[in-house]
């Protein structure tokens, strides 16, 4: 069918990893013809601070991208997130299915008109907004109780469904925005398969790479490491501080600048900083590891490891039991650093490790694949149309 995607929430990023550019990949090789219209805001390097490309149409791993030119000023287009040509765009396009990531968008609007004036297109919206990262000021909480209520409202007379990309977020539409909890579903990120085919396949260069021998035991950890992941240097002490030479920590991401020198007295020969890595790489170094261990906050690299098959420790947090497959992982209560030590001994056991790498192992580990992921999307939708 044709698919097309609207990214007109936020930024979009060519070659991210990112849950729109994976569902756009696998819906098109799942055999669709897919084209994603997005805004011109990218992130930098580190995927924090906004910077511009041109309107322009570009490929994507074979998924046409287009950018609207914005249709306010830059501040004013960021903020209401008004373009020009959505409505001209989508009736060039002529979509059989709506796949809109993220509903807080102006022209939002004009989605509805278009699915109005054509019954025969179906819809679904995802939401990646929680409360630690939206509506966390009060401006932002009224923007979200009113405006963008207001336009969830107007797209619910549409969408099949209403995803979340974890439970919180499920919980987000519905509390926020007022969307009824029988449309709403979980649509969990993951990880890209071909990346992780690649990766099983580079395990002992990576391994060799890295002057890992065979009974060393590898732990990664890694991502935005700030004051919110702050725990990161507490697991390095912890590596440090146990009595096992063959125990490596691979710790990989951005530093910040807070944090640089108490995370700099932690490097040693147990424990490694392998710098910023991008997607591919970030596959390599998970499939060459025993052990994901992730103290803080929730990212998306939870997910990838899930799906990589390999045993994990997190920090327990609201909502994110969803990454437990049946005993693949143990959770942290507290995440203090006698809490991580502790854990870190557990499963250094044998006993304890063979168990968790069995239960990693779990065919619902698929589920958490982005081939899975976009198949389940357009299903979900077909089977509400035809119960309609």
């Amino acid at each position: 069918m044709k698919i097309v995607n609207i990214c007109l929430a936020g930024s979009f990023n060519y070659g991210w990893g990112y849950q729109d550019n994976l569902i756009s990949k696998y819906q098109h090789k799942n055999g669709n013809d897919v084209t994603l219209i997005t805004t011109r805001f990218i992130n930098d390097k580190k995927g924090d601070g906004y910077l511009e490309v041109p309107a322009e149409i570009k490929f994507d791993n074979g998924v046409k991208v287009i950018r609207l030119e914005h249709g306010l000023g830059r501040r004013a287009t960021k903020l209401f997130r008004h373009y020009r040509g959505l409505y001209k765009t989508l009736k060039i396009e002529k979509p059989d299915f709506i796949f809109i990531h993220g509903l807080q968008f102006l022209d939002i609007l004009y989605v509805c008109k278009y699915l109005r004036e054509n019954s025969n297109v179906s819809c679904c919206v995802d939401n990646h907004a929680d409360y630690t990262n939206s509506a966390k000021t009060k401006f932002s909480y009224f923007i979200h109780k009113t405006l963008w209520r207001y336009c969830a409202m107007q797209i619910n007379k549409y969408a099949s469904v209403f995803y979340g990309v974890l439970p919180i977020r499920c919980d987000f539409i519905k509390d926020m925005y007022g969307i009824s909890a029988d449309k709403i579903e979980l649509l969990a990120m993951g990880a890209d398969d071909e990346l992780l085919e690649i990766g099983k396949k580079k395990i002992q260069k990576i391994r060799r790479i890295l002057n890992i021998t065979e009974g060393d035991f590898v732990i990664i950890t890694g991502g935005k490491i700030d004051i919110f992941k702050s725990e990161t240097i507490s697991l390095m002490k912890a590596v440090n501080e146990i009595e096992n030479e063959n125990i490596k920590l691979l710790v990989f991401g951005s530093i910040a600048k807070e944090l640089e020198e108490s995370f700099n007295a932690q490097l040693s020969e147990k424990v490694k900083y392998i710098g910023w890595l991008d997607q591919k790489e970030i596959y390599n170094y998970i499939c060459a590891s025993d052990l994901g261990f992730f103290p803080g906050r929730h990212s998306v690299i939870w997910e990838q490891i899930v799906a990589s098959g390999i045993p994990c420790v997190f920090r327990r947090l609201p909502k994110t039991d969803h990454i437990d497959i049946g005993g693949n992982c143990l959770f942290l209560e507290d995440g203090s650093e006698l809490e991580i030590k502790k854990t870190l001994k557990d499963v250094l056991r044998k006993d304890i490790y063979i168990e968790l790498k069995k239960r990693s192992l779990s065919p619902r580990r698929n589920e958490f694949l982005y081939s899975q992921i976009a198949q389940k999307s357009i299903k979900d939708v077909q089977k509400v149309q035809s119960n309609k």
